[in-house]
C-alpha cells in the first residue's frame, strides 16, 4: 500500500482547491522544492495556489494503519523457536519528509526490517523467556533501530501488541510428552483401583478364613488374581512369622537359664497374639508339643481346587 498519490495543480476560478480530512492531507510543491502541508479539515485558498505557483499536489494517506507479522524466528536454544505473532499501528505524523524520501512504500521497508530486528532480540533468550521477548518487543518504541528509521521518514509507531509462544514444531513436541505423562497418570490410577480392590477382596477372604468358611474364601480368591496372591503373601508372613515364634518357644522352654516363672510370663505374652497354636504352658519337655498347623486344611483345600 502506498502512502502517497500525487496529482498535478490546476488552478481554476470556478472550482475550489480540495478540502483535507482527519485521514487525509494535501502537500503542495512547486518547482522550487518548496512545500505547503494542508490538513485537518483545511484547504488552501485561490490566491496562496496562485501565488506559490504549485504544479504538484501530494495526497497523504494520515490514517493509523495496522501491519500483521507471524512468523518462527530462533531462540537462544538450538533448533528451538519462538513464534512471534505481532501486531503494529502506525501512521504519519510529517508528511513532508514522507514524499521528501520517497517513503510511500512504508509497508516495504517495514517487512524487510522487522524480521532481522526481530532476531536480533530473540536471539538472546532461550524459548522458556517467552514472556520476557514480549516486553523486550513491546518496547520497540524505545528501543528499536526500525522505529528510528520510520521517524526519520516521518512515520511513528502508535501502538504494538505482540504474543509469543513456542513454536509449532515445540509445541507438537510438548503435546507428545504430555500425552505421555496422561497415560503414565492413568496407569498409576487403574493400579491404586486395583489394588484397593484386591484389598478388598483380601479382606473379605481374610474374614471368610476365620470365620472358617473356606469354600467361600476360595470362590473370592479366584476372582481376583491380585487379592489372591495378598492373601498367599499375608498366609505365607504369618507361617514365617508363627514358625520363627515357635522356635523361639523350643529354645525358652530348653534353656536351663530361664525359670519357669519367666518362661510362663513370656509364653503368656505370645498366646496373647496366636491364641489358636499348640504353645504349651510349662517348661515341662513333655508339655512340649507341636500339633499340625491350623492353616493346613485350608491349604490342602485351596491346592486340591487349583488342581495343584
Amino acid at each position: 500500500m502506498n502512502l502517497i498519490d500525487v496529482q498535478p495543480v490546476k488552478f481554476s476560478f470556478f472550482e475550489k482547491p480540495p478540502a483535507s480530512s482527519m485521514t487525509q492531507a494535501f502537500v503542495y510543491t512547486n518547482e522550487n522544492n518548496n512545500f505547503l502541508v494542508v490538513k485537518n479539515g483545511d484547504r488552501i485558498s485561490r490566491s496562496d495556489l496562485r501565488a506559490g505557483k504549485y504544479t504538484k499536489m501530494y495526497i497523504v494517506n494520515m490514517s493509523t494503519l495496522n501491519f500483521h507479522f507471524e512468523k518462527e524466528v530462533p531462540s537462544q536454544d538450538r533448533g528451538r523457536q519462538f513464534l512471534i505473532d505481532l501486531s503494529i499501528d502506525y501512521k504519519v505524523v510529517d508528511p513532508i519528509s514522507l514524499i521528501q524520501q520517497n517513503a510511500g512504500e512504508i509497508v516495504t521497508y517495514i517487512k524487510k526490517k522487522l524480521p532481522y530486528w526481530l532476531e536480533e532480540i530473540t536471539i538472546d533468550y532461550p524459548i522458556s523467556e517467552s514472556k520476557r521477548v514480549k516486553r523486550h518487543i513491546e518496547d520497540l518504541h524505545e528501543h528499536s533501530s526500525m522505529v528510528a528509521g520510520l521517524k526519520q521518514v516521518g512515520v511513528a509507531i502508535t501502538d504494538i501488541n505482540v504474543l509469543v509462544k513456542q513454536s509449532t514444531n515445540d509445541q507438537e513436541h510438548d503435546k507428545k510428552f504430555r500425552e505421555i505423562d496422561q497415560e503414565h497418570e492413568l496407569e498409576v490410577h487403574r493400579r491404586e483401583k486395583r489394588l484397593m480392590k484386591a484389598r478388598s477382596l483380601a479382606k473379605e477372604i481374610q474374614d471368610a478364613i476365620e470365620k472358617g468358611d473356606l469354600l467361600t474364601a476360595l470362590l473370592i480368591a479366584e476372582e481376583n488374581q491380585d487379592a489372591r496372591d495378598i492373601v498367599k503373601a499375608r498366609l505365607q508372613n504369618e507361617e514365617g512369622f508363627r514358625l520363627e515364634v515357635q522356635d523361639q518357644v523350643r529354645k525358652l522352654l530348653l534353656d536351663p537359664s530361664v525359670s519357669e516363672f519367666e518362661a510362663k510370663e513370656q509364653i503368656a505374652k505370645i498366646r496373647a497374639y496366636f491364641p489358636h497354636d499348640p504353645i504349651p504352658e510349662s517348661k515341662r519337655l513333655s508339655d512340649v508339643s507341636y500339633e499340625a498347623d491350623p492353616l493346613d486344611d485350608l491349604k490342602r483345600l485351596y491346592h486340591s481346587t487349583k488342581g495343584e
